[in-house]
């Protein structure tokens, strides 16, 4: 489970601090007491380089608005974004159990529990894309579980509106390399299926055992995004059902049109891997 580890600092506004639950690119994320209303929420602290203007906290902060009204059983609530002189912060929706990156490194291998999984990761994705938005920071992650083990997708620290363009705002260094699309590495406009690519990159690991490309250094990633195929996951893990593998190839295909048309469609096909065979 998801390691308890004492907070670097015990408050911050008006929530009380009791654990901090991870630090990562984009911010710092604790659990708190929201002393105002007593209830248990995450609380993200952006790093202070995070937003290079005021223009962009100003739209972060209207986009926060918008993801305030999110409602999907797949997707984790937002409450409020805060801009004061105790830093740039997010509350949301306190998650009590582990990450699916957690989950790949621990349970043992089911293929229908993961398909199971799978199905939600799609539907909540599939609902923000329906908002108008794209994740762009999709990843084992960043994908969480209630205690109960309902899939739901977390931190919109880069969750922006549709064909919004990374390069142009200076956050495209925030991206995790190994999930990021070829598109945006060509600094081209992310869309929803840049968001299939990280899912399936994803996918290459859950049913794999490993990501696709193992290199050492951050440029050989990017050429291998651009260029190079991967090993089908089906030989590198003679678990993974051929058919599971060909779909996990078409999700990383290079080029954007390649791939799958949403989350629906692809939600559906891999509705028929689970299926029982006759």
């Amino acid at each position: 489970m998801r390691k308890q580890e004492l907070p670097d600092r015990l408050r911050l506004y008006h929530f009380k601090l009791d654990r901090l639950l991870g630090r990562g690119g984009t911010g710092t994320v604790y659990r708190g007491i929201d002393t105002q209303k007593g209830e248990v929420v995450a609380v993200k602290l952006f790093h202070q380089n995070f937003f290079k203007n005021r223009s962009q906290v100003r739209d972060f902060a209207k986009s926060v608005e918008r993801f305030q009204k999110f409602n999907h059983q797949n997707v984790m609530r937002v409450f409020e974004f805060i801009d004061g002189d105790e830093g740039l912060c997010m509350t949301m929706e306190y998650m009590d159990g582990p990450d699916l990156r957690w989950y790949i490194e621990n349970r043992p291998w089911n293929l229908q529990e993961r398909l199971v999984i799978i199905a939600q990761i799609c539907n909540g994705l599939q609902y923000i894309h329906d908002q108008g938005f794209t994740h762009h920071d999709l990843k084992p992650a960043n994908i969480l579980f209630t205690r109960k083990g309902m899939a739901k997708l977390s931190d919109y620290s880069l969750c922006r509106e549709k064909f919004f363009s990374f390069f142009d705002s200076g956050l495209a260094d925030q991206i995790t390399p190994m999930y990021v699309s070829p598109e945006i590495i060509k600094r081209e406009k992310a869309t929803a299926k840049s968001d299939i690519y990280s899912l399936g990159i994803t996918l290459y690991l859950m049913f794999a055992g490993k990501v696709p490309f193992e290199v050492d250094s951050l440029q050989k990633l990017y050429q291998c995004h651009l260029h190079a195929e991967p090993i089908h996951p089906s030989i590198v893990n003679r678990k993974c059902p051929h058919p599971l593998g060909d779909i996990i190839m078409k999700m990383i295909a290079k080029n954007p049109d390649d791939r799958y048309d949403s989350c629906d469609q692809l939600r559906i096909i891999l509705a028929d891997v689970g299926r029982p065979r006759i």
